[in-house]
């Protein structure tokens, strides 16, 4: 107990700067970097080496989104109780990645790509969410 206190306490002070870092990763995870290849030819070897085949492209989206559920769930642990709160969240973040998207480079009406991609994000989010739970049930 006196060790649980010890970390919430570590958090609490710490909550300022974390959740920085989590804003601008998920800046940094809602970026078109679609458009940047566009208009940064240098950019675009990076941006086909990370997203070049379709497997890439659906393991990356699952990761972000993982990622960026985790340190969601890290930073604010009352979602923990709460899944449907953290899947909206989760899901407007998706919606919104998908929309800067079609917004900055793709001009192209929503489809089967988008929808993939958005099913794939709510995987990431929803399976680090469970893991979370588990942990926690466990102990672990």
């Amino acid at each position: 107990m006196q060790l649980n206190n010890r970390h919430n306490k570590t958090i609490r002070r710490q909550r300022p700067f974390l959740i920085l870092i989590l804003i601008l990763f998920t800046a940094t995870a809602l970026f078109p970097f679609g458009w940047l290849a566009t208009v940064w030819p240098g950019f675009r070897a990076v941006a086909d080496f990370i997203f070049g085949t379709q497997i890439s492209h659906i393991i990356g989206h699952f990761a972000v989104f993982a990622l960026m559920g985790g340190g969601i769930l890290w930073l604010f642990p009352s979602l923990r109780q709460r899944f449907w709160l953290y899947f909206g969240m989760m899901l407007l973040l998706g919606i919104t990645q998908e929309f800067l998207q079609i917004a900055s480079f793709k001009h192209i009406i929503p489809a089967f790509n988008e929808v993939l991609d958005l099913t794939v994000d709510m995987l990431g989010a929803v399976t680090i969410f469970y893991v979370w739970r588990k942990q926690t049930e466990t102990g672990d």
